[in-house]
């Protein structure tokens, strides 16, 4: 049920008078006359029907009912400002909710988003798994990074990241010698049609290689897992340059041949017009294309030449590089 509170503006001036000791110390903290501030003592007074406040000297004491209200008001002000400092922190913190497709979150912006973080430690992120929401609004998301082919719309400023090349990818000790013959072809299932990425029958007609068998009994692997696969050996994955680039870098995963197949998609950042002026967004966008600069301004980096011979207890290592410095 409400309750029937006094003035609040008359609380506060009683906290601030019973707090400092004075009627003018109390005018001169809370901006207005001493007069003001008497008004505000009698108007509680009566509404209470007690006595809070009598002079002492040229100050003022609090009766043992002023004594008592004083402690309540003090704890309940206090706890008021905390409230309020909370909400205007978090106001200045913001939120940045980033949708996002699986596996270039894992492969590709996770392992920088620590850099993010320290240039804008104010903004509190949220990475969602795209994939996961594709019945929700993506005008829910306050940038999208997505796989396809994009064009400004009504809703969304479209941005290219990069462009990509689609390529073979396994693990340094599976021993191809340069050729996918005999390869465990591993399958990508469970890409939006959307996405048009190809199958092994694409590629290898895409890349003019013939005479190899795209039925072998290679598993199948969502889009977010397949790599996880390739990396501990269970057979070759097509891969794109920005989601292999790290594996590649620091030689967990190797090009066994140098044919790559060009694609007109590729990662786009998408961003709600509604959302392009927020401070967050901005920062956001403008880390993320320095970063993508940085990474690939060199391109992919090349298929290690394959080894001349290789037997299952000598691996393939090619020639690796180093990690990148974070």
């Amino acid at each position: 049920m409400p309750y029937r509170l006094p003035s609040l503006n008359a609380l506060r001036a009683f906290e601030v008078v019973a707090r400092r000791g004075s009627v003018s110390a109390a005018a001169a903290e809370l901006f207005v006359t001493p007069g003001a501030v008497s008004r505000q003592i009698k108007s509680l007074e009566e509404d209470l029907g007690a006595v809070l406040v009598v002079r002492d000297g040229r100050g003022v004491r609090l009766t043992e009912i002023g004594e008592r209200l004083c402690i309540g008001l003090e704890a309940a002000f206090t706890r008021i400002a905390d409230t309020v400092e909370q909400t205007r922190q978090r106001q200045i913190r913001g939120t940045l909710r980033i949708f996002v497709v699986p596996q270039f979150a894992a492969a590709w912006l996770i392992p920088r988003l620590d850099r993010f973080v320290r240039l804008a430690p104010e903004i509190d992120i949220v990475v969602v798994d795209k994939l996961l929401h594709i019945n929700t609004s993506a005008l829910n998301a306050d940038v999208i990074i997505d796989w396809g082919h994009f064009g400004d719309s009504p809703d969304f400023f479209a941005e290219k990241l990069l462009d990509e090349e689609i390529f073979p990818v396994c693990a340094p000790q599976i021993c191809l010698a340069g050729s996918l013959a005999g390869a465990t072809l591993l399958h990508c299932t469970g890409s939006p049609h959307s996405w048009g990425w190809p199958d092994w029958a694409t590629f290898l007609a895409s890349a003019g290689l013939d005479g190899i068998d795209t039925t072998q009994r290679g598993a199948r692997f969502a889009m977010g897992l397949i790599l996880c696969a390739v990396r501990e050996g269970k057979g070759v994955a097509l891969s794109n340059t920005s989601v292999a680039h790290d594996d590649l870098v620091a030689g967990r995963l190797v090009r066994p041949i140098a044919e790559c197949m060009t694609t007109d998609c590729g990662y786009w950042l998408l961003t709600p017009r509604t959302k392009r002026g927020r401070s967050a967004v901005i920062a956001f966008r403008s880390w993320l294309v320095d970063e993508v600069a940085a990474c690939f301004g060199d391109g992919c980096p090349p298929p290690p030449p394959p080894p001349r011979f290789c037997t299952a207890s000598t691996p393939a290592t090619g020639n690796h590089h180093a990690p990148p410095e974070p």
